[in-house]
């Protein structure tokens, strides 16, 4: 895991008296929007253990990551959709029935299967992660791979701060749009399978 304080050389000396708490709340959100926007941040999550009668299941993310999105999923080892809402499912009722699950939900903690599972079984899926709210870093392949974008997003939120010395709205303008085109190009290097794999980050298990 790289540390928001690995990015202060590439990020600080274009930001003079730039404190350090902000610094590490911009690289967080930018991180968080570059993770969003492109799904560049992958990994296999742990097995899901399917209950009969259970439709929702809290995720089990690594350590200062959250899914954003199931990218993959098979039931028992048949695929089954992913969706990131139920809108996109156009069967009437079918949330309220059980039977074979053809679907997957994913929300900002858990995810629901639907219809319900009426028997026991095995989930295994693909999730696209991002930082989280209190995460003090990111993934360390994520960082070398990305870290201009990033750093670029960051800029871009310190230079609109108001009566600051880094206060620059037209250089903040250009590093908005740098973050954009990188993040874009990252989103079509995953979109077109160009990643080498998805980033295996280790999974550690509370309690």
């Amino acid at each position: 895991m790289k540390f928001w304080s690995d990015f202060y050389d590439l990020l600080m000396p274009d930001l003079p008296g730039c404190p350090a708490a902000a610094a590490d709340s911009a690289l967080r959100q930018s991180s968080i929007a570059f993770c969003e926007q492109s799904l560049a941040w992958q990994t296999e999550h742990l097995p899901v253990f399917v209950m009969g009668g259970i439709a929702e299941y809290a995720y089990s993310p690594p350590e200062g990551a959250a899914v954003h999105a199931i990218i993959h999923a098979v039931l028992n080892g048949e695929e089954i959709e992913s969706f990131a809402c139920e809108k996109n499912i156009t069967i009437k009722n079918l949330r309220r029935q059980t039977g074979k699950p053809r679907y997957v939900l994913g929300g900002p903690f858990s995810l629901t299967l639907v219809p319900a599972p009426d028997s026991n079984g095995i989930l295994t899926i693909t999730v696209a992660l991002k930082p989280s709210a209190l995460s003090t870093g990111i993934d360390d392949t994520l960082f070398h791979e990305y870290r201009e974008a990033i750093i670029h997003g960051s800029m871009a939120r310190l230079m609109l701060s108001p009566k600051k010395p880094y206060t620059n709205i037209q250089l903040a303008a250009y590093h908005q749009q740098q973050f954009i085109i990188k993040t874009a190009a990252a989103g079509m290097r995953v979109a077109r399978g160009y990643t080498r794999a998805p980033f295996q980050t280790a999974i550690l298990r509370r309690g």
